[in-house]
């Protein structure tokens, strides 16, 4: 039986969020947000801003716009170019992702070519790419009526594309803008403005037009379909439905300002291939992060790609003047000495570096009333492993079976092997690529994966397995021609990584399989991932890149916006958190 742990969320994106392409990684960050805590994600997005007022403007050069029709295919070009950017924005980050646009999704509008209302979609090609582990992208704002033609649902028709989509699949429905909520007055002119924690239908049309398309609050009344109004990131949003109308703090006459929080100082500790992908994720949003230093082996190596300013040698001075670290330089020393620093003084950590989780061992657990320690991006790249393991387990099902592709670096060996490249030359290819270490022998010997297993078998199991309790055989010795044979009749080679339960005792291993050429393990291919865990009456499987840049930045990310939400909401002292964190 396969089914989600929880819901889906459909999450709209409007031009006031992506302004233009380069607003396309705010998307993915939300998005991977909802997937790390398991909900299949339907993004609805708009065109960029302006781009619909510059392609009207483009059709009005031909004189009298008699012909409507064409007039709306030619802008719904608009958000056809915006959810096609979305979709390999996400597959850079190492995501799933498909594209379906109104005709795959039978999205039915009738009336004004320019100015239609939405009549029905399908919702089962949604849920069919849902199911295999895509994120879902609609281009908002077009539909089809009744003859084929495209028309358009009017402005800011993506809100109401994104509320009937939700309400059609009975998921919960976000629609992600520039501010924190509805307010009852611009708060960008009224400093005193005060955000809606709930606010019924009719005051939200009152108040919220320029915030929610009225035709959009107006489907959703009649539908009775509760929605969210947010900010990428945010854990505020203003629910709009059948409710008693509150402000953010509950208080229904308070006008007082909430006080913004300070940017979090986050230090870090490398400036390699994840290293400069986390900073640049660091220095978009400087609303959120400042950076007081990145430690560095040799700071002349990296100015180029930081401000000379930031780069120090000194990783002990980065430590001491920031609140999180994240630690991605690789190797155990001094990395080992700097973070262990740090979580004493109770400073939060975020690391991506499996072999250092391994060497520690349980000296963490002497932490574990100071600091944290979160490590999703030590695990699977983009995949939210650990996520997934602790929703599963907070569900009450008995976790049984662990099994999957956990090294990237060997899965793209492996391909080029199968399509005929020497053992040697596919390695070199993976290093170029930027997938392999300049010595990738802790890849290929198997001991990457089996520091991976022992990070889930903590947190699938509650156990603690040393490195000498997993046997492993890696593909440093594989038969090419093994491998390309079992290509040739449609299967693959795959270094597997399993964990099972068997008459109460958990039991691990890596090695290299034949796995059917149809299964998820399978269809991957290059530097993809899987993981299926199996428990009681429940099999579930996640995909996507597991090695490279981008992948592994957007899971250290996910730990890092995590952490900035909690700051903001003032939590209490620091400890050991559950789900990606030691």
């Amino acid at each position: 039986m396969r089914t989600p742990l929880k819901n889906i969320i459909v999450l709209k994106f409007g031009s006031s969020v992506l302004q233009s392409a380069a607003d396309l990684p705010q998307a993915v960050h939300e998005i991977y947000r909802w997937l790390r805590l398991q909900y299949s994600v339907v993004a609805v997005v708009s065109a960029f801003a302006g781009d619909t007022d510059r392609l009207l403007q483009q059709a009005q050069r031909f004189g009298k716009l008699s012909n409507q029709n064409a007039v709306a295919r030619l802008i719904s070009t608009g958000e056809e170019q915006s959810s096609s950017l979305l979709a390999l924005e996400l597959d850079r980050f190492g995501v799933p992702a498909t594209v379906l646009d109104a005709t795959q999704i039978e999205l039915r509008a009738e009336g004004d070519a320019c100015d239609a209302i939405p009549t029905f979609c399908a919702t089962q090609p949604i849920l069919d790419a849902a199911a295999a582990g895509k994120v879902v992208i609609v281009p908002g704002y077009a539909g089809r009526n009744a003859a084929g033609e495209v028309v358009l649902l009017g402005r800011g028709g993506s809100d109401l594309s994104a509320i009937l989509l939700a309400q059609q699949l009975d998921a919960r429905c976000r629609i992600i803008k520039d501010v924190e909520g509805i307010y009852p007055s611009d708060p960008r002119i009224y400093s005193n403005a005060r955000c809606y924690r709930e606010v019924n239908w009719a005051e939200a049309g009152r108040v919220g037009a320029q915030i929610v398309q009225p035709k959009a609050l107006a489907f959703a009344q009649a539908a009775e379909f509760e929605f969210e109004v947010a900010q990428a990131g945010s854990d505020h949003a203003t629910r709009v439905g059948s409710l008693q109308t509150q402000y953010r703090d509950g208080n229904s006459n308070s006008n007082s300002n909430e006080q913004q929080p300070a940017p979090l100082r986050v230090g870090l500790l490398g400036l390699g291939t994840v290293g400069l992908g986390v900073f640049r994720e660091l220095w978009r949003r400087p609303d959120l992060f400042e950076v007081p230093g990145i430690a560095v082996r040799s700071p002349r190596k990296h100015q180029a790609h930081a401000p000379h300013h930031l780069l120090t040698t000194d990783g002990w001075r980065v430590v001491e003047e920031s609140d999180l670290i994240i630690e991605v330089m690789g190797g155990i020393t001094p990395a080992l000495d700097l973070i262990s620093a740090a979580l004493c003084a109770g400073k939060q950590v975020v690391t991506a570096s499996k072999l250092l989780l391994a060497t520690a061992g349980e000296r963490w657990r002497s932490f574990s009333q100071s600091g944290t320690l979160r490590i999703s991006a030590a695990v699977g790249g983009a995949l939210p492993v650990l996520e997934t393991i602790s929703e599963l387990r907070a569900s009450g099902r008995r976790i049984e079976q662990i099994s999957g592709v956990l090294n990237g670096t060997c899965n793209f060996v492996l391909d080029r092997i199968a399509a005929g490249s020497a053992f040697n030359d596919a390695v070199r290819d993976a290093q170029e690529a930027g997938f392999a270490e300049a010595d990738p022998t802790l890849d290929l010997d198997g001991t990457d994966t089996a520091c991976e297993l022992q990070l889930i078998a903590r947190e699938a199991f509650g156990i603690s397995l040393a490195l000498a309790q997993i046997p492993r055989n890696g593909i440093e010795a594989i038969d090419c021609a093994w491998v390309r044979s079992v290509a040739s009749s449609g299967n693959r080679v795959r270094l597997v990584g399993r964990l099972w339960r068997e008459h109460g005792t958990i039991f691990a291993r890596v090695a290299p399989l034949t796995v059917a050429g149809d299964c998820t393990e399978g269809v991957i291919r290059e530097e993809q991932n899987t993981v299926t865990v199996t428990a009681e009456g429940f099999t579930k499987t996640i995909w996507g890149r597991g090695a490279g840049r981008w992948p592994t930045t957007v899971s250290v990310m996910g730990d890092v916006f995590e952490i900035a939400r909690q700051a903001s909401r003032r939590r209490l002292p620091l400890q050991v958190a559950a789900g990606g964190a030691a």
